[in-house]
Parts: C-alpha cells; sequence; structure tokens
C-alpha cells in the first residue's frame, strides 16, 4: 500500500523486527556458548504473519479506491489494526512459551518485544522455527523500547505539525472567501443618489 501516509510508519515500526533478525543471527554464537541463563534473559523480537499484514494492505487499499476511506482515514485504520495483529502476535508467544521451557520476564505487545530467560537451545529454536524474527542480548530490550518511544514521539509531533498547518490554510482560504466587492455597493449607492436627484 505505497500511497498510504503511514507507510513510513509502518516500515520505521516494523523496523525492530527486522534489524533484529539480522543481528539476531550474529548473537547465535556468543548466546550459544554460554549456559548461564543471566539474569537479562535474551531479547526476542516478533512480527506479525506477513501474509495477514499484506491482506490488511490489500484490504485497506480497497477501501480506498471505493471511496470509503480517505488516505487519512486509511492510515490511522491501517496503524490501528496492525497494532491489534502485532499484540496478538506477542501474547500468542506469550502463551506458548512455557511450552518451551522458556520464561517471559518482560513484554511490550505493542512493539512485539520480549525478554525472556531459558534454554539456549530453546532459545534459538524460536528463531528457527520462524516464531520470532530476531534475538537480542537481554540488556538491549530496554533501548528498544526508547527507541520505539522516541519514534512515537516525533511522529506524534510531525502529525500535530500537519494538523496545524492544514488548520492554517483552512483559515486562509476561508479569510479570501470573505473579502467583499466594495466597489459595487459604491456604485449602487451613487447610482442611487443620481437617480434621486434627477427625480427631484
Amino acid at each position: 500500500m505505497s500511497n498510504l501516509s503511514t507507510r513510513r510508519g509502518f516500515l520505521a515500526l516494523s523496523g525492530t523486527g527486522a534489524a533484529a533478525s539480522l543481528a539476531g543471527c550474529s548473537q547465535l554464537d556468543s548466546i550459544g556458548q554460554s549456559n548461564d541463563e543471566g539474569a537479562n534473559g535474551v531479547t526476542l523480537s516478533v512480527t506479525p504473519d506477513q501474509e495477514e499484514l499484506v491482506s490488511l494492505e490489500e484490504e485497506i487499499q480497497a477501501d480506498i479506491d471505493n471511496g470509503n476511506l480517505s488516505e487519512q482515514e486509511a492510515g490511522q485504520e491501517f496503524q490501528d489494526r496492525r497494532l491489534e495483529l502485532m499484540k496478538e502476535t506477542t501474547t500468542s508467544f506469550e502463551e506458548s512459551a512455557g511450552e518451551s521451557d522458556l520464561s517471559v520476564e518482560e513484554s511490550k505487545p505493542k512493539y512485539g518485544l520480549l525478554r525472556v530467560t531459558g534454554p539456549d537451545e530453546a532459545i534459538m529454536d524460536t528463531l528457527r522455527n520462524g516464531d520470532v524474527s530476531g534475538i537480542y542480548p537481554g540488556e538491549q530490550y530496554d533501548m528498544f523500547i526508547q527507541r520505539q518511544q522516541q519514534q512515537e514521539q516525533q511522529q506524534a509531533m510531525l502529525e500535530e505539525q500537519q494538523q496545524a498547518q492544514n488548520a492554517g490554510n483552512e483559515t486562509t482560504e476561508s479569510g479570501s472567501d470573505n473579502v467583499t466587492n466594495g466597489s459595487g455597493s459604491g456604485n449602487e449607492t451613487t447610482e442611487s443618489d443620481s437617480s434621486n436627484e434627477t427625480a427631484e
């Protein structure tokens, strides 16, 4: 859905998972070499099923094409429903973690991030099986949360600026529409006076 105004926002929000997937591979050796689960455990990143995201994009794009949603409304709809998918994915992983001998210490479903402890093999299996998109050291969990919160704040500021700019444009357009043609009324008055004088 390339013409959605939230496309960049979507990519930014899902960037954590993509980055984690790359960095997670480089972390597997160091995780596997340690038998100590540690207090920090590891940070896992999950993302909604790609087919579900594609289906969601197509559905909202169809609503735009049919005139049921404006691009702004579609953008908000996409964000809201993607957030729900992210929460569902994260919650589902939490519920099934116990079956893999993993313990979820912390989680942030809206970002798809969890900090877990457990056997190294079980942790690495989550990546191999496609349950998670990446593995990071446990201490990076808080850093990811802070980054996501900063992105949200920046996005909110941009939206406020856009709204203020749109409001300013509307005010300018409204002001120009209210400009009256004083010469017309003046001419009518002059003509009326002239007629009166002739009549006298």
